[in-house]
């Protein structure tokens, strides 16, 4: 018999109901979980709920991708999981009739066991809510491993929304000096609790003159987390330039002089306007890597699972509330509006135990 599960819909643009759906059955090869809490995403699911990211024609769908949950049915070819497991999910199985981006906001989900979608196992006697970041926070891990930061290097995040927070963390995690920008001075003095070296408000007029001195020549990495072509636009102006003899005894270094040593920008947002940018002026001297990693893989919420349970990153850094999922419409709200820097839905707490 099919399972009746409650689950947050967006009926329409900036429309949030909770409607009872009918779960599928589980296959041979999938389990099914029922969920204990849900991330929210920020940035993606608010631009899903404007109607941005192909979903204006979509609705009513299931938002979301972040899940811990226990598991409660395996199905009859499952091997190695077990019934009582806690598991990171991310994106599930859609539920029948009804549209899914990515379906993450609901009570019970199944998965696969095996390919890119299958859960991540928590270790033993984990709290839930101490791992619900992990899905959120592995995008970032995956961001901020493509730079291949130095312990020593400086590195500037642009943009202090959860991916920014997240791949602040990862940098000072990873040793580097870290500089955070942002036109909210509450998203700076939160990232300032967290220990970041210095925070700036780019709503200052002179806000790049004082990222080039706190940069003292430029970062040898760049975060760009905003979203925007604002911050697009700016993230290339504060990378480091390889010094060069410019002036009387101008000489061109052979370009090996470069090798291995280029500054890295990591465009780790996604843009509702296209960006233009003159790629001859858009290089620091003569040259940027520029990396632009998309999702994150198995490997990187396996990473994410024990940096937590190590301590390394802590979920109570990044959690600013804990609602009944009931209330999905004023967590939303309460997102937009800025209200809430991050949001967690509880949903069978029971299942917990």
């Amino acid at each position: 018999m099919s399972r009746v599960i409650n689950a947050i819909v967006y009926e329409a643009v900036d429309k949030v109901a909770v409607q009872r759906l009918k779960l599928a059955e589980c296959g041979p090869r999938e389990i099914i979980c029922e969920t204990i809490y849900t991330f929210v995403s920020p940035g993606t699911e608010l631009r899903v709920l404007g109607g941005h990211y192909s979903s204006s024609d979509k609705y009513p769908l299931i938002p979301g991708y972040s899940a811990i949950a226990r598991v409660v049915e395996i199905g009859s070819e499952v091997k190695g999981f077990r019934v009582g497991d806690l598991i990171s999910g991310r994106n599930p199985k859609p539920v029948p009739g009804i549209n899914s981006r990515w379906g993450g906001q609901a009570g019970a989900h199944i998965y696969p066991v095996s390919g890119e979608e299958r859960p991540v196992l928590l270790p033993p006697g984990a709290e839930p809510l101490d791992y619900v970041i992990a899905e959120v926070a592995s995008i970032s891990l995956r961001g901020v491993e493509a730079a291949n930061p130095v312990a020593g290097e400086t590195a500037v995040v642009i943009g202090q929304g959860l991916i920014g927070a997240f791949s602040a963390a990862w940098l000072m995690d990873r040793g580097c000096r870290v500089i955070v920008c942002d036109v909210d001075e509450g998203r700076l003095r939160k990232a300032s609790g967290r220990g970041v070296a210095e925070t700036v408000n780019m709503a200052d007029p002179n806000a790049m003159e004082r990222l080039e001195v706190i940069c003292n020549g430029g970062a040898d990495i760049v975060v760009e987390s905003s979203g925007t072509s604002a911050g697009a636009l700016t993230s290339y102006k504060l990378l480091r330039k390889k010094p060069q003899a410019y002036g009387a005894d101008y000489k061109v270094e052979p370009i090996a002089f470069y090798h291995n040593d280029w500054p890295r920008l990591v465009m780790q947002a996604n843009y509702i306007e296209p960006v233009s940018i003159d790629p001859f002026g858009f290089m620091p001297g003569e040259g940027v890597t520029i990396l632009a990693p998309k999702d994150r893989g198995v490997e990187d919420r396996l990473k994410t699972v024990e940096a937590i349970r190590t301590g390394r990153i802590k979920a109570g850094d990044f959690i600013d509330a804990v609602l009944p999922f009931e209330q999905a419409a004023a967590g939303y709200e309460g997102l937009k509006n800025r209200k809430y820097f991050s949001v967690v839905y509880k949903w069978n707490e029971g299942a917990a135990k």
